[in-house]
C-alpha cells in the first residue's frame, strides 16, 4: 500500500516541481521477469525510475549501509528495495534478485556502481554483467535518466530544481551473450551493451537535461 502511495503522490511531486518527462515507457513489458539497467546520476534516480515505470511495483539493490538506520531502512525496504554489499561477492544479495526476476517481477540496477557527478555516463562494471547473465530469459531494458545530477549531486549536494527526465528503450538483444559460457569476457560483453544502449537512447519531449 505504501509502495502505491509514494508513486502516485512522486509523480505529481515529481511533475510540478522538477518538470519531469517520461519517455519510451511503452517499452516496458506488462509481464514477465524484467531488469531495468540505469545510468547513475543521483540518489533520487531510484524514485525518479520507480515513478515513471508504468509497471509496478520495481525492486531495487541499494547498498547495505543505507539499511542501518532504522527509519530510512524501513521505508526503502517498503518501496522494495533489498540489501547488497559493496566492495565483494554479496551471494545471497545475486541470488535474491535472481529470483525476483524468475518470478516475473521488475527489477532495477545501476551497472556503473556509483553515482556520476557530472552527468556523463561512466563505464560499467563486468559484475554487472555476470549478474544479468545469471537471469536467463529476462527481458533487459535500458534506461537513461539525465538531469537529476543538476538537483541532487554526489559532491554538492542539494543544487536546486532543475528538469529531469527517464527514458526507457527498447530492449538489449543479448542472445549470444546469454547463450555463452559465463566468464569475464562474456560479462564486460554483456555490460558493455547494456551501456552503449543506454548511451544511444534520446531525450523526453525534445529536450536536453544534462545541457539546462
Amino acid at each position: 500500500m505504501l509502495y502505491y502511495l509514494v508513486w502516485h503522490s512522486g509523480r505529481l511531486i515529481l511533475s510540478i516541481l522538477l518538470r519531469w518527462r517520461v519517455g519510451g515507457a511503452e517499452n516496458v513489458p506488462k509481464t514477465g521477469g524484467v531488469i531495468l539497467v540505469s545510468n547513475h546520476q543521483s540518489y533520487l534516480d531510484p524514485y525518479a525510475l520507480g515513478c515513471a515505470s508504468p509497471r509496478r511495483p520495481v525492486h531495487f539493490m541499494a547498498r547495505e549501509s543505507l539499511f542501518k538506520n532504522p527509519l530510512f531502512g524501513w521505508l526503502i525496504r517498503t518501496i522494495h528495495a533489498f540489501p547488497v554489499k559493496r566492495g565483494g561477492a554479496d551471494r545471497q544479495a545475486w541470488r535474491a534478485f535472481e529470483q525476483l526476476v524468475e518470478s516475473g517481477e521488475q527489477v532495477s540496477f545501476f551497472p556503473e556502481g556509483t553515482r556520476s557527478d557530472d552527468g556523463q555516463l561512466q563505464p560499467a562494471n563486468a559484475g554487472s554483467g555476470m549478474l544479468v547473465h545469471r537471469c536467463k530469459g529476462a527481458t533487459v531494458i535500458p534506461v537513461r535518466i539525465r538531469g537529476s545530477y543538476r538537483v541532487l549531486n554526489k559532491t554538492k549536494g542539494f543544487q536546486g530544481l532543475h528538469p529531469i527526465s527517464v527514458v526507457f528503450g527498447p530492449p538489449v538483444d543479448l542472445g549470444a551473450e546469454m547463450a555463452a559460457e559465463g566468464g569475464r569476457e562474456t560479462y564486460e560483453a554483456i555490460a558493455n551493451k547494456c551501456m552503449a544502449a543506454i548511451a544511444g537512447l534520446p531525450t523526453a519531449g525534445g529536450r536536453d537535461e544534462d545541457q539546462i
